[in-house]
């Protein structure tokens, strides 16, 4: 491996944080078919490689960890027995304070790596090259954006052939972020929000377009739109409740799809 690559993965620390419910749902199988998909992604020379299994009953996270083949790929299993408001930004922030890269890769437990080995180490060595060259680019999403999800997620103005700045969130699901991003955002904030906190703890720290990208082509991280539906099984909110009938309605109904698009 070229020395540069060797250098830039050596300042890049790898997270994922899961939380379930039980082994015998839906969301369960989602994630146990997406972490199986990280194999080959889990050979990249990160200087580490951190799982927490934020506070499931049983310690859920970890037991179908135990399940899969890449267990031993980890360097640091851990178990948070913290009380938060039940919410995956604590889970997420609380993954990324671990590291201790200057800066960090998080995936969602539920994000499939599709490409190949090589696919996923060109992708991450141009993506850490930007942000150990640009001082002003905190931090940039990685993750292939379903047409379902939000605009405020997708491009905007340009920042390279590769990257444009997002038009207002660069999205957590499978981000790359520079820790000092992490100055913004505390664990004490998010137990303070309690359960009426923001969908997004990104409203505390996108506040310039500017300082973020995602990527204007798909790349080696997706998620299954079903998994993004069912994302929450605490989620019993008015939105989540919508989310999930305007999605059943679509697939059952496509000739729905269009006016449905309008009310988002």
């Amino acid at each position: 491996m070229e020395t540069r690559t060797s250098e830039l993965f050596s300042k890049t620390s790898f997270c994922t944080c899961s939380y379930l419910k039980s082994l015998g749902n839906r969301r369960t199988s989602l994630v146990r078919n997406a972490i199986q998909s990280w194999d080959k992604f889990l050979e990249l020379p990160f200087a580490e490689k951190i799982f927490l299994d934020d506070g499931s009953p049983d310690i859920n996270g970890i037991r179908l960890l135990k399940e899969t083949n890449i267990l031993n790929k980890f360097d640091d299993v851990r178990y948070n027995s913290l009380i938060h408001p039940p919410h995956s930004n604590f889970g997420i922030v609380c993954s990324m304070t671990l590291c201790r890269g200057d800066y960090i890769l998080h995936l969602d437990d539920d994000i499939n790596v599709t490409g190949s080995y090589e696919d996923c180490l060109t992708l991450l060595e141009r993506s850490i090259e930007i942000l150990d060259t640009d001082e002003n680019i905190l931090g940039i999403n990685l993750l292939t954006m379903p047409k379902e999800f939000h605009q405020d997620w997708f491009p905007g103005q340009d920042y390279n052939d590769d990257f444009a700045h997002p038009n207002k969130y660069f999205g957590t699901a499978a981000c790359l972020i520079k820790k000092k991003l992490l100055e913004r955002v505390s664990l004490t904030d998010i137990i303070n929000w309690g359960e009426q906190q923001p969908h997004t703890w990104e409203v505390l720290v996108s506040d310039a377009a500017s300082s973020f990208l995602v990527n204007k082509a798909p790349t080696t991280f997706g998620l299954e739109l079903d998994a993004w539906v069912y994302h929450s099984v605490t989620n019993k909110s008015l939105r989540g409740v919508k989310k999930r009938l305007k999605y059943n309605l679509s697939k059952t109904f496509p000739f729905l799809k269009n006016f449905l698009k309008k009310k988002n």
